[in-house]
């Protein structure tokens, strides 16, 4: 048992609200409810609090499925202890191996007559189907079933967004089973696509809100702005309806709540400074050649005769064009890309180190794994001690690398990759974050700014957020889609009208 441990937490006023909403609709609805809080903000305490509430009316652990991205069962496990008096042996993270999440499921169903908090990641479901393929995957997904959970909670639900992909089919069958399903998510709408909320509502209730036919639903909301273009050229361009943003909005508030870290966390100013860097002549003569010609040539520094790096599609086209502003060129025969010589923008880096990392504790985030060779390399140079996390480390290590992070004075510098740490990790110890490589995705963006401008932060007198951009590039392509992206999200759910 957690009792030693156990101490009744301080919920902030929005997440009281959420509570007492949450447990509102459990009452009188009895399908669900959805915390669209940002990053930060504490919807795991509060889902945690709604549960706890439910629990002690009726004197049991109910079956509990939590799906979660992969970073953060861990997490989720320490807040159960943390912030419950569950037995830590009922709270069953389920990861690796499937066979393995099959056997422990089973084992501690057996053991606790099936009152269990079961944690595991979305990936590890796939349906049945006629070829056989993912036998091991679709035998997980039946397991979950026949336990048959009683609540599910989907964090960062946005990841069943697709209504056609085979993990939101099993999520929702899933669902269909279950008493009341949470959504949690800061970011339900990616990619300026409304058409987001569909999956996510149809896990949630059922299909109350938004029906279960996906096309009714579209065929509702949106129209086909390219539907009368000839039909040798034509390519769908769905948009939501004109004037229908309030009915939405006023649908969706129905069962959901939403919360931003500007209108109720007491946080210290977040400042965004834009550092422009000028490409190196090498740069920019492969970075023109490129956009110009989908193909470009470098002399191979070993051998002394030219290579090609080609971009055959435009996605590739993109990618290399990213790769080429941060100091990375690619060669087509070649697995591996290689850095060029010294760029401004490691140049730029290290200033910025230099200057701040003896006094703040910095994060460095990067999309290429190129990259984090130059930043380790200008690290060394300072003789800062730094910390890693993304593809190529552990989950273990992560976790190690983070409470380093955090708690030795003597690490200033912490290099992630959005996608590898960017979700329910604290790194508030960091009142600095720099952003030296990025990619299109909003969720990247928004959770990786998150793990230091959260509850907590005002340890510091500010943060600042440093991009590092090239002008003139796909550097600020990048930018304005992701400004975009905000702004679709805010027009839609409504945010600014609500806490």
């Amino acid at each position: 048992m957690n009792m030693a441990k156990f101490k009744e937490p301080e919920l902030w006023k929005h997440q009281a609200e959420g509570v007492e909403k949450a447990l509102a609709a459990y009452e009188a609805y009895k399908k669900g409810y959805a915390f669209f809080f940002d990053p930060g903000t504490g919807k795991t305490l509060s889902t945690i609090k709604v549960l706890r509430e439910i629990f002690n009316k009726e004197r049991r652990i109910a079956p509990t499925l939590i799906f979660a991205p992969i970073i953060t069962l861990q997490n989720w496990r320490d807040e159960w202890e943390k912030f419950s008096k569950v037995d830590r042996r009922k709270i069953l993270i389920l990861e690796g191996p499937v066979a393995k999440r099959i056997e422990m499921l089973e084992k501690a169903i057996a053991k606790h007559n099936g009152q269990l908090i079961v944690i595991t990641n979305y990936d590890g479901v796939a349906k049945p189907n006629k070829d056989g393929k993912s036998k091991n995957q679709v035998a997980f997904y039946e397991a979950l079933r026949k336990w048959a959970p009683e609540f599910v909670v989907l964090d960062e639900s946005h990841r069943i967004r697709t209504h056609n992909a085979k993990r939101t089919w099993c999520v929702t069958k899933i669902c269909e089973g279950a008493r009341f399903r949470l959504l949690l998510t800061g970011t339900p709408l990616l990619n300026k696509n409304a058409m987001d909320i569909y999956a996510q509502f149809r896990a949630m209730d059922g299909g109350d809100t938004f029906g279960r036919n996906f096309f009714a639903f579209r065929g509702n909301w949106f129209v086909d702005k390219n539907h009368g273009m000839p039909k040798d050229k034509y390519f769908p361009n769905w948009e939501i309806r004109d004037g229908v943003y309030k009915k939405m909005n006023d649908l969706i508030y129905r069962h959901a709540m939403s919360a931003k870290k500007q209108d109720c966390l007491d946080l210290p100013p977040l400042v965004k400074l834009r550092i422009n860097v000028a490409l190196s002549p090498e740069q920019t003569k492969l970075y023109l050649e490129m956009k110009r010609d989908f193909i470009t040539w470098l002399e191979d520094r070993k051998t002394g005769e030219n290579k090609a790096i080609v971009a055959n599609l435009a996605l590739t086209k993109a990618l290399r064009l990213q790769q080429i502003v941060t100091g990375i060129a690619k060669f087509e025969e070649e697995d591996e890309p290689r850095l060029l010589k010294r760029t401004p923008r490691e140049a730029a880096l290290e200033e910025i180190l230099s200057d701040v990392a003896p006094a703040h504790k910095v994060l460095v985030w990067c999309v290429f794994k190129k990259n984090y060779d130059q930043v380790r390399r200008i690290c060394e140079k300072l003789k800062l001690d730094y910390r890693e996390a993304h593809g190529s480390v552990s989950n273990k290590a992560k976790y190690a690398a983070v409470d380093d992070f955090n708690n030795d004075p003597n690490v200033r510098v912490f290099i992630g990759h959005p996608a590898a740490l960017g979700i329910g990790i604290n790194l508030i110890a960091a009142s600095y974050s720099v952003y030296y490589s990025r990619n299109f995705s909003l969720e990247n963006d928004l959770q990786s700014e998150a793990r230091n401008y959260r509850g907590g932060s005002d340890i510091h007198a500010k943060i600042t957020r440093i991009d590092l951009v090239a002008p003139a590039t796909i550097d600020e392509t990048i930018l304005e889609t992701l400004e975009g992206n905000l702004n679709i999200n805010e027009e839609i759910l409504g945010w600014k009208d609500r806490i």
